[in-house]
């Protein structure tokens, strides 16, 4: 598999389902269930689609499937796929655990009344390389018919006699193949038929013959040009079946005008579940499978399927919650998507520079480390590194995991001044993270046009904020000289300013309103820093002789407050006993006594 790509060419892998999931049906052994419930098909399909994920790693995903109602072809000759055999009860029966798949993977979904899965990867396919100039499109399928949509940025993969033997074909593949572009695939079709279809063709035109017509002319329509430069023969069997060409060669044309539309964004390959689709292969004892899942955060994304106008009119329906939808949520996904087309311009030539730099600061760093310590060690080793902490320098465990004792940032800040080795540790781990990261990652992720085409969803958090992703533009570090440094590689074009902008305190303003709190209202009403006025209430001293310390303890008993955060987690992040953060709570609950109530008040409720 493997196909080789410019690192910032996006991808996108549009699957054709059916064809797939038959091929997985009868290419891998049966496997059933410890229930007798078969679902060979599902895991052959699955191993196909994290393989897929994972050796052609693309920008975006979609699948798509037939639907049991007749398409435009059975209107057009009553016989097409007429001789097919009904669908094998085992086969039928694994689809829905397929869905379940695609589901924990928040892979999206196409299908469309009158449309076979080939006519909606043939829409997307198309609407893809016209609507993105840096964009190529891979089709994943178990059926050659497709490979007529193969051009130059669109490529398709084909497994041959097993589905870990697959085949990549492009422009040159398909000719070296059959001897003519894939676009007259069509028109062999017309000529030769295609059993599997039941397309006639022209009786008594085979596939030899039919090659040789199409490489010689072309297409059908010149074939019929010239008939009189060929065999008796052929030509009476051409002209017999004339209007036989000319309907089998629109039965076998893949219609790439759909009435569906490519929402990239909504394909974007995007997070999910990992702990959902550890569940949804345990389920099928997919045993196998589970350490080839991506490890990715936990976040959940919506899935995206075609709008019929039934679907309008519930949502519509929805009363107070449909007019939400259709006046802010829809308005804001416009914006956002004209953001995330947009991009942010990003200056490689600094992220190089600096990458250099921090990358100087981290070997230093290590040395330092290693000078400390007497000897070498894998700093990014867990294991290395606790064997160290806890059994060479006998340094209180904080605390313990299933995989054994901690040396997550929490617990390496607590025992920051146990040791001199700690804190370069913690450097360390900074420095390195900002390379992996930010400087080095960064610029895989910019497009031809040099610019970062971040994804930004409206339910992509559990506050109900706008997140991004793909990269993670929400996150890059702000807070110390380095965090600085980065952001100044996010440029904009000369003759043009970025311009920053944010709510002053629009949490605590809300807490204020809702709690009716006279002096966080007051705090806010006459301009004072309300993170100033809480430390001064917290600590009982004049505004104007808050310290820069009291100031930081304001603020982070605010917001902890706020959220619900107890004196055990106060007293780690502010490295204060936990009777000190006791009284700071208390404090200011004393001093905001309308906060105390309201929260008291919502947990009753709740």
């Amino acid at each position: 598999m493997n196909p080789s790509t410019s690192l910032r060419t996006r991808r996108l892998v549009l699957v054709d389902g059916n064809a797939l999931l038959h091929r997985a049906y009868h290419a891998t052994p049966p496997l059933s269930t410890s229930k007798g419930e078969l679902v060979n098909a599902v895991y052959g399909f699955t191993s196909m689609l994290l393989r897929s994920l994972e050796e052609l790693k693309p920008d975006y995903i979609a699948v798509a499937w037939d639907l049991k109602a007749p398409t435009f072809r059975h209107t057009e000759f009553a016989g097409y796929k007429a001789t097919r055999k009904p669908m094998e009860e085992g086969l039928s029966g694994q689809y829905k655990h397929v869905h379940q798949v695609l589901e924990a993977f928040n892979i999206p979904e196409f299908s469309l009344a009158g449309y076979e899965a080939d006519d909606l990867v043939g829409t997307l396919a198309r609407q893809a390389v016209e609507k993105e100039k840096a964009l190529e499109v891979i089709i994943v399928t178990g059926d050659r018919d497709i490979t007529q949509l193969i051009e130059k940025r669109i490529k398709v993969l084909l497994p041959k006699k097993t589905l870990s033997d697959v085949g990549l074909y492009g422009e040159e593949e398909f000719a070296a193949r059959y001897g003519f572009a894939p676009k007259n695939l069509v028109d062999f079709k017309a000529l030769s038929g295609d059993a599997s279809d039941n397309i006639p063709g022209v009786p008594g035109i085979g596939e030899v013959s039919a090659t040789n017509l199409i490489q010689k002319y072309g297409s059908v329509e010149k074939v019929y040009k010239h008939l009189d430069e060929l065999p008796e023969r052929a030509k009476k069997l051409l002209e017999e079946g004339k209007g036989s060409a000319e309907m089998s060669k629109r039965l076998a044309t893949i219609d790439t005008n759909a009435p569906i539309k490519l929402d990239l964004l909504a394909c974007r390959v995007h997070d999910f579940e990992r702990e959902k689709a550890r569940q949804v292969f345990e389920e099928l004892e997919f045993r196998s499978l589970i350490p080839r899942i991506p490890g990715h955060n936990n976040v959940i994304l919506g899935r995206s399927e075609a709008m019929t106008p039934e679907s309008k009119k519930d949502s519509g329906q929805a009363g107070m919650t449909g007019q939400s939808t259709t006046d802010l949520d829809h308005q804001v996904e416009s914006i956002l998507k004209k953001m995330s087309e947009m991009g942010v311009l990003v200056d490689l030539k600094f992220l190089g520079k600096l990458g250099k730099d921090l990358k100087g600061k981290l070997a230093h760093n290590e040395q330092a480390i290693y000078s400390n310590l007497g000897h070498q060690l894998n700093l990014n080793s867990p294991k290395q590194l606790s064997e160290v902490l806890f059994d060479e320098l006998h340094l209180p465990v904080i605390k313990k995991t299933k995989t054994g004792r901690s040396t997550d940032e929490g617990t390496l800040r607590e025992l920051s001044t146990a040791h001199p080795v700690i804190p370069l540790i913690l450097q360390y781990r900074q420095l390195f993270k900002l390379i992996s990261t930010y400087v080095d990652a960064l610029p895989k992720a910019v497009a031809d046009d040099g610019r970062i085409h971040s994804t930004f969803n409206v339910e992509g958090a559990a506050t109900g904020r706008i997140s991004s992703q793909d990269p993670n533009l929400q996150n890059i570090p702000i807070k110390g000289e380095m965090g600085s440094e980065l952001r100044k590689a996010f440029i904009v074009p000369k003759g043009k300013i970025l311009l920053a902008a944010d709510y002053s305190q629009i949490e605590l303003r809300i807490l204020a309103h809702i709690a009716n709190d006279p002096g966080l209202k007051a705090a806010f009403q006459q301009g004072v820093d309300v993170h100033t006025v809480a430390a001064a209430k917290i600590f009982k001293v004049p505004l104007e002789e808050v310290t820069k310390q009291q100031r930081m303890v304001g603020k982070t008993v605010n917001f902890a407050t706020l959220y619900g955060q107890g004196a055990h987690a106060l007293s780690k992040q502010l490295e204060v006993e936990y009777k000190v953060a006791q009284a700071y709570i208390e404090e200011y609950f004393a001093q905001f006594p309308k906060v105390k109530e309201w929260m008291e008040k919502v947990l009753q409720q709740a």
